[in-house]
């Protein structure tokens, strides 16, 4: 839901920037029934991506070098951004909870927005804030979207942080080690996190250049922190819980979208119990066939990267669900076949409907893992998420 503001200058803020907002982030989260009978809805609304507004912006084109902690921060050359965080918690009754809290930062056209005004920015803030109630069956989501302004919403590099209103993602460099903390409070329910990471950043695809499609420029940087230490306090409703658990994050930035003949993704992260862990995403086709630049990372427990590639992954649907609220029909269970890391994944979601309904539809939840490596049981704890149905 939008950030509940009063005044007729919040009013006119969002009315005249909305539908411009959607016009970009729809394209990512666009359900499957739009597409099904008109193709060329999707083609306008990639036309509209590509136009020469984006010329204003860089492009990820070839690798680059990472530079922590300032890629934490925010990428204002590029015209998208997000700080991605899933994980899996329990409290002292080793009651479950899954959680997902992201920001994403979305720059307009920056030449027919200049103004002295700071209510009058090119740039939207928009979150997703998830608890996944495993215990109770019960998954709570939250949306929230503004214009940037030092009061309500931004980004900033010293600290390194992003915020939308009370929800906050920020990093410490002067913390031993260096540490995340996770913000967000929507009705009854609070999340309070402090992070550390066990493993040092992966570096997704080409050192970072994580390439979707043959065009060149349609691309993102793209690196992910697999393997986070989480503490701190969950509320909902009147019971206080102190959680413990593991969390994931991935952070992109880029100046693209997905290719015209790309439909959506299905993107895995799966943390498995001797401290490995394995990403991957499959980009899928219009005409039901995957696209070879779906790719991964499978990290071992010493923290090593091994790069996957489309060919080094097979995927299997082993179950459906269909949303009671939308009618859209969901994988439920997959199976995920890694030969060349004698690697075998079973996955099954930990509660059925984890659905967002908002302005965007899609599914992203917590899954449990059943795995062999190599004949040797493994199991483990990931997120899924799935864009495009």
């Amino acid at each position: 839901m939008l950030i509940a503001r009063s005044g007729r200058t919040y009013v006119w803020m969002r009315n005249l920037f909305l539908f411009a907002v959607l016009l970009v982030v729809g394209a990512l989260f666009r359900p499957h029934s739009e597409h099904a009978n008109s193709k060329s809805e999707r083609a306008g609304a990639m036309a509209i991506l590509a136009s020469p507004a984006t010329s204003q912006f860089s492009r990820a084109q070839e690798p680059a070098a990472f530079e922590f902690p300032r890629d934490h921060a925010t990428h204002k050359d590029f015209r998208t951004e997000w700080w991605y965080f899933t994980g899996h918690l329990s409290d002292s009754n080793a009651r479950p909870f899954g959680f997902q809290l992201t920001l994403f930062r979305f720059e307009l056209d920056r030449d027919s927005l200049e103004s002295r005004s700071a209510w009058r920015t090119p740039r939207i803030l928009l979150g997703h804030f998830a608890i996944s109630d495993i215990e109770n069956d019960s998954f709570h989501h939250f949306e929230r979207m503004s214009r940037a302004h030092p009061s309500i919403a931004g980004v900033s590099q010293q600290p390194v942080a992003v915020w939308l209103d009370d929800w906050r993602i920020e990093f410490d460099a002067q913390t031993s080690p260096p540490s995340w903390r996770l913000r967000a409070a929507q009705q009854s329910i609070e999340l309070d996190l402090n992070l550390t990471s066990r493993h040092a950043v992966i570096k997704q695809g080409d050192a970072g250049l994580s390439r979707k499609s043959a065009a060149l420029g349609n691309a993102s940087y793209y690196y992910s922190v697999p393997r986070l230490t989480a503490g701190g306090r969950l509320r909902l409703g009147a019971e206080d819980h102190h959680v413990t658990g593991q969390a994931w994050l991935d952070r992109e930035w880029s100046t693209s979208a997905l290719d015209r003949e790309q439909q959506g993704w299905d993107w895995f992260a799966v943390q498995f119990e001797d401290q490995s862990s394995l990403m991957f995403y499959r980009l899928r086709k219009f005409d039901g066939g995957d696209d070879a630049h779906s790719a991964g990372t499978y990290v071992d427990s010493s923290g090593n990267a091994t790069r996957l590639e489309a060919s080094d992954v097979s995927i299997v649907i082993t179950d459906y669900w269909t949303s009671a609220a939308t009618n859209i029909r969901y994988p439920h269970g997959w199976r995920l076949e890694v030969p060349r890391l004698g690697l075998s994944v079973a996955m099954r979601p930990r509660l059925a409907d984890q659905e967002w309904t908002g302005r965007f539809r899609y599914w992203e939840g917590a899954v449990t893992a059943v795995a062999e490596r190599h004949g040797r049981p493994l199991d483990g704890l990931g997120y899924v998420e799935l864009t495009g149905y």
